[in-house]
């Protein structure tokens, strides 16, 4: 007689082994419908910081391969994209930061994107095959962008947008970041001006400062716009390298600074010495711009600024101008008696753009 032996196994064994087996059968089933699995971003097209058809205005630190910095409000890039969707690449994975930005598509309205980090998705409804221009905007003083590229669609490319003929650069205070209005940087007078004149523009400015070095305005680090503007970041880093003004120079420098210096109560002889040495290594760093400088509104530090400009224009400068606000705004043209409301800055803009067109014009 032949015994055949058959082992059974344990109640709670098979019923394990059926269990891996049918985790098993549903991995492949898996695999097999989806053959994207395994092939990371397999239908997208992948666009890093360097490629030549992005646009940067602004201060932004390209030091580290793939990841770009862009600092102080204001701070842009724009490009141009083929295909129906656009994803931006934001933060260091290292040392993840949120940031404020507004994104516009196609020259419609600004999109604020708050806190954004990681993978952002710019187009949940997909837009019309065809070209696309995309513009990204810092909004506030402490937003460092950290871009490090986007995503577009498999087969997608980029393109060259059109260049703008000339560009300005904006140097001051919160008045000139746009404290106290919603949009912050879009709503200052400064970016008004630039889009008014149809130039490129970046404010190298910051809430609070004095121009005068060594002295805490407003609770803040005791280091004046005479020093920091030659620093690639804001206020708030205290070890900022110096930036480099190699390359493209701006056309013209406004500034606008004197404010917080007046209420702080300044020697006005160290205010005027202050802004002599400024407008000078501004001339240094700038030797082909036209330096136009507006005396600060409410009259503060007026005499002095133009004191200061009168001895640079004395020692040969030809190409520096003064502007006077007098009379831009009225008492409710402000959101709080000293920051312009966001109708102030309009007429801020108006008047600037056409005292800076005309100084062209001539």
């Amino acid at each position: 007689m032949n015994i055949r032996y058959s082992p059974k196994l344990p109640r709670h064994l098979a019923l394990h082994n059926r269990t891996w087996l049918v985790w098993l059968l549903l991995a492949a089933t898996v695999l097999l419908a989806s053959p994207s699995i395994g092939r990371v971003n397999a239908d997208v097209f992948s666009v890093e910081p360097d490629d030549p058809n992005i646009h940067y205005v602004g201060r932004w630190d390209t030091s580290v391969p793939g990841i770009y910095r862009g600092y102080w409000a204001g701070t842009s890039l724009t490009m141009g994209f083929t295909g129906t969707s656009a994803k931006l690449r934001l933060g260091d994975v290292a040392a993840p930061s949120r940031s404020n930005i507004y994104v516009s598509i196609d020259g419609g309205p600004f999109k604020l994107y708050p806190s954004a980090l990681g993978l952002v998705n710019l187009t949940p409804q997909r837009l019309l095959p065809g070209e696309h221009t995309l513009t990204v905007v810092t909004r506030d003083i402490r937003d460092t962008i950290v871009f490090r590229g986007l995503l577009l669609d498999e087969g997608a490319e980029t393109v060259a947008v059109p260049e703008r003929d000339r560009w300005i650069e904006f140097v001051g205070d919160s008045i000139t970041v746009g404290y106290k209005n919603p949009d912050v940087a879009l709503d200052s007078y400064a970016w008004l001006t630039g889009e008014k004149l149809g130039v490129d523009h970046t404010q190298i400015a910051y809430t609070g400062i004095c121009l005068t070095d060594g002295v805490s305005c407003n609770g803040l680090p005791p280091r004046g716009m005479s020093e920091q503007y030659f620093k690639l970041q804001p206020l708030d880093y205290a070890d900022s390298p110096e930036w480099n003004f190699q390359g493209r120079q701006p056309d013209a420098v406004v500034v606008n600074i004197g404010t917080n210096d007046g209420r702080a109560q300044i020697d006005r002889n160290v205010f005027t010495q202050t802004y002599v040495r400024f407008l000078e290594r501004l001339r240094q760093a700038h030797p082909d711009a036209e330096l136009f400088v507006l005396r600060p509104l409410h009259g503060y530090m007026n005499k002095e600024t133009q004191q200061a400009v009168e001895l640079r224009q004395a020692d040969g400068d030809t190409k520096l101008y003064v502007i006077d606000t007098a009379g831009w705004l009225s008492e409710g043209d402000y959101s709080d008696g000293l920051h312009p409301s966001v109708e102030g800055n309009r007429k801020m803009a108006d008047r600037l753009s056409e005292a800076l067109q005309n100084a062209w014009d001539e």
